[in-house]
């Protein structure tokens, strides 16, 4: 968009909310409106920052495969700009892929010599590698220096800047992860005291106990807190440039059994006054439960919601589970097989003789894909054909492009074993890399795990001890079991959330938090009952 045509808008936008916010403040007397012009400019100004930011990491991602694409190629015989035309089609860089394609409207439409073409990309984008690798390219083309060499050292060092952005994440990770973790303890805590000290003091002040602020701080500030860790996180780690969405697909469609379990389990116990005659029998399973693990009244609405977010938790797990099962390890299959490749090469039998024979490996969860990789070459289809099988069978971005890599190298090169020895040893810088992902953000396990203890057991051992103090030393007594239906069903909310940035934080993708968010609320429902057994011998049964 040009610049004219963008201030054009943001200018519309800001007159078009003038007039929304002088008819607001009229009518409404909210005087506090006036701001939301100003905010219009001020996200008019920060947006193109920030989609500049999220295009340059994208493109930071995508460049070192792009340049191992670009030096495979060339020890095949390709010139670098024959095959950032190949790379055009690629949809595993698809930003990389927009990029060329203007490079190849300068080439082919305005009649840009194609190195100048690649020079002037380099200056318009905002990526510091891409920036790099063509620039330098452009220079060696006109020194007359050796391309190959070049683009093979770029490419190099280029994944090692990669490998020092993972690690450098997984120290951030471990912060965000803390820092999270803390926030979410001290606020529930701070709101907790806050709660009891004005119940404690009900009866020698004026005001009154707004249990608004627990309903916003447990339904409402504590999503958005998570989806803010979820967009921190995601503008500073290296996430893969294409989402699979199966996941979540499924997890929304059960949200309807979701909130008729809501309906059912938490809403009864919740809002008493509610009446709905066909949630009786789940009524009498939580209050059952509740018995049965030895908790006082009020403690309904918290098992019910814990059930319900449990269910959903089980269904994202589920889903997950499903679609990743065959990724496990396959990254690191798919590069022992591309050296096992390199070296079968080497003895002079062709790549799709070489294929044939490595298929009889053992090469875990990949060795079934190869195998009927080996049948389709038996029945003579093209490497392209064979490429969709893998495809359509795994969804590890990091095998996909390798095996991308694999199938334009034989494609183009014939696959020999100079551009084979290229494609082995970047495909195990990957592997290395990815590696390196897991071990740096193992640590982060811990601390959410930790965190749901000190939040269940601080929380619910407090509550039990203000009510025997009050009643011991006051002879006040407290409505111990509306707090505790205030409170528990929110701490529940908050574990489930936590989960799904503990799944973001170490795995690069929320999907991911699901089975921490049931191990979690699974525990959260484990220590409630213990965490009341704990108070007994301290406050004598309160």
């Amino acid at each position: 968009m040009y610049p004219e045509a963008y201030v054009s808008i943001l200018g519309f936008l800001f007159l078009i909310t003038t007039l929304a916010t002088i008819i607001i403040i009229s009518l409404t007397g909210f005087i506090f409106a006036f701001f939301i012009p100003l905010i219009v400019i001020l996200l008019g100004y920060v947006v193109p920052q920030v989609m500049a930011h999220d295009r340059a990491q994208k493109l930071d991602l995508e460049v070192p495969f792009a340049g191992t694409y670009i030096s495979v190629m060339a020890t095949g015989g390709m010139s670098p700009y024959a095959s950032l035309k190949r790379l055009k089609e690629c949809a595993l860089l698809p930003n990389v892929s927009k990029s060329i394609n203007n490079v190849e409207i300068d080439v082919e439409i305005r009649g840009v010599d194609p190195v100048s073409a690649m020079e002037n990309s380099a200056k318009s984008l905002p990526s510091k590698d891409y920036k790099e690798l063509m620039l330098g390219y452009a220079s060696t083309m006109r020194t007359g220096g050796d391309v190959i060499h070049y683009l093979f050292v770029r490419t190099e060092t280029m994944f090692k800047d990669l490998a020092a952005k993972v690690k450098s994440f997984g120290e951030r990770a471990n912060l965000l992860m803390e820092t999270y973790v803390t926030i979410s303890i001290l606020l529930t805590l701070m709101l907790t005291v806050m709660y009891m000290t004005s119940l404690s003091l009900e009866s020698y002040w004026s005001g009154s106990t707004d249990v608004g602020i627990f309903l916003i701080y447990g339904y409402f500030l504590v999503p958005f807190m998570a989806v803010l860790f979820f967009f921190i996180a995601d503008s500073q780690q290296i996430s893969q440039p294409l989402n699979d969405w199966k996941t979540y697909k499924a997890f929304f469609a059960c949200i309807p059994i979701f909130a008729f379990l809501l309906l059912v389990m938490f809403l009864p116990f919740a809002a008493s006054e509610s009446n709905l005659f066909f949630a009786e029998p789940f009524k009498a399973l939580i209050s059952g439960l509740r018995q049965a693990v030895g908790l006082e009244r009020g403690y309904e609405a918290g098992l019910g919601m814990g059930i319900s977010l449990l269910f959903a938790s089980i269904i994202g797990t589920i889903a997950h589970s499903y679609y990743t099962r065959m990724n496990k390890d396959i990254t690191e299959q798919v590069s022992n097989f591309m050296r096992d490749l390199t070296e079968a090469r080497k003895t002079g039998s062709s790549p799709e003789r070489c294929i044939e024979n490595l298929a009889g490996r053992k090469y875990g969860r990949f060795t079934p894909i190869l195998e009927t990789a080996s049948r389709q070459i038996r029945w003579g289809l093209p490497f392209k054909v064979i490429y969709e099988t893998f495809k359509v069978k795994i969804n590890s971005w990091l095998a996909l492009i390798n095996i991308f890599l694999l199938v334009d190298a034989v494609e183009v090169g014939g696959g020999t074993p100079e551009t084979l020895e290229t494609l082995a040893h970047f495909s195990e810088e990957l592997s290395s890399i990815e590696k390196e992902r897991k071990s740096t953000q193992r640590p982060l396990l811990f601390m959410p795990y930790l965190g749901v203890g000190i939040l269940i057991f601080s929380t619910l051992v407090f509550l039990a001890f203000s009510r025997s103090i009050l009643s011991s030393y006051s002879n006040q007594s407290i409505p111990f079991s509306q707090v505790v239906t205030l409170l528990l069903p929110t701490l529940m909310v908050q574990i489930f959330f936590m989960g799904l940035v503990t799944g973001k934080l170490s795995g690069g993708k929320v999907s991911n938090g699901f089975k921490h968010s049931l191990i979690l609320i699974s525990l959260g429902l484990l220590f409630t009952p213990l965490a009341r057994y704990l108070t007994l011998p301290f406050i004598g049964g309160g």
